[in-house]
């Protein structure tokens, strides 16, 4: 997904240089970046799991990085988010897709925006055949995101949503 672009955003996808500098030092990822990386990037559940993670997997395999990437407001020229997914197509051809906006960056369709461009992105890839989400079933704008992309609820439990699309 080399820096996929859409109206407003642009996704950078992962390298092991990107991932060391969000887990590591802000300054150096805005200056890599030339954006501004706000305090609340990421959230702490993305900074303690989900960017070591991809670090782990980045430097096992490089071609990882192309499967999610960090997202930027082109024109406020600011880091707000983080979105792709979890892994590769597995065996069947599911990917799941994952976000995390800013809080002073949600509401305003930046999710929905990215989501839509990165499951195009996807659905073009030859071993993509379904694209996979949850979320809390608290978690009304997620809800919202994946409703607007066209997923939809395959099975709910007490406290998650399962989601799908499947390529067209």
């Amino acid at each position: 997904m080399a820096d996929l672009q859409t109206k407003r955003l642009r996704m950078v996808s992962w390298n092991q240089e990107l991932a060391l500098a969000a887990i590591h030092d802000k300054v150096e990822l805005g200056r890599i970046l030339n954006v501004e990386v706000p305090n609340d990037f990421p959230s702490d559940p993305v900074r303690e799991f989900v960017f070591p993670m991809t670090l782990k997997e980045l430097e096992q395999d490089p071609r990882v990085g192309k499967w999610s990437g960090m997202i930027v407001h082109v024109s406020d020229a600011i880091l707000i988010g983080s979105m792709g997914f979890k892994s590769p197509p597995d065996q069947l051809g599911n990917v799941e897709i994952g976000y995390d906006i800013i809080s002073e960056y949600q509401g305003h369709g930046y999710a929905t925006e990215m989501a839509q461009a990165l499951i195009e992105w996807a659905f073009h890839q030859p071993k993509v055949s379904c694209v996979t989400a949850e979320c809390l079933v608290t978690n009304v704008p997620s809800i919202r995101v994946l409703e607007k992309v066209g997923m939809k609820k395959l099975s709910q439990t007490e406290d998650m949503i399962y989601w799908e699309m499947n390529k067209r």
